[in-house]
């Protein structure tokens, strides 16, 4: 299974491996709209450093950028962390972050090298 997914205390935490489809990228926000605890979350953490493919393009993070820019208006305060070591799935992230930018999203957005350094922010 590409990813796995766990609903935490304030967050949810979405871990990835091997080849990720858009399919498979777009059924974690599927998995977070239609699930109440959405409209309370505090953080969500995409932990993408296992990811061996990840099978999207600009377009697609411009349609996640939009579907998250539509839960602000249920939402306002989420803390976004994304973890990546590969460069290409950073650039695909980075992409996304100045897309909700642009969209103004309230949100928090950060890029991370570790899990730990991603819990250690959204803690804060």
């Amino acid at each position: 299974m590409p990813h796995s997914t766990s609903w935490e205390k304030h967050g949810i935490y979405w871990q990835f491996s091997g080849t990720v489809s858009v399919k498979e990228y777009f059924a974690t926000d599927a998995e977070l709209y239609n699930d109440s605890r959405s409209d309370q979350i505090k953080y969500w953490i995409w932990d993408g450093t296992n990811i061996e493919e990840l099978a999207i393009s600009d377009i697609h993070a411009e349609l996640a950028a939009a579907a998250d820019w539509a839960a602000t208006q249920y939402n306002h305060s989420v803390k976004a962390a994304l973890i990546a070591s590969d460069k290409h799935i950073k650039e695909l992230m980075e992409g996304y972050i100045e897309l909700s930018k642009e969209f103004e999203s309230p949100w928090e957005f950060k890029i991370f090298e570790t899990i730990e350094e991603a819990r250690q922010w959204v803690s804060c």
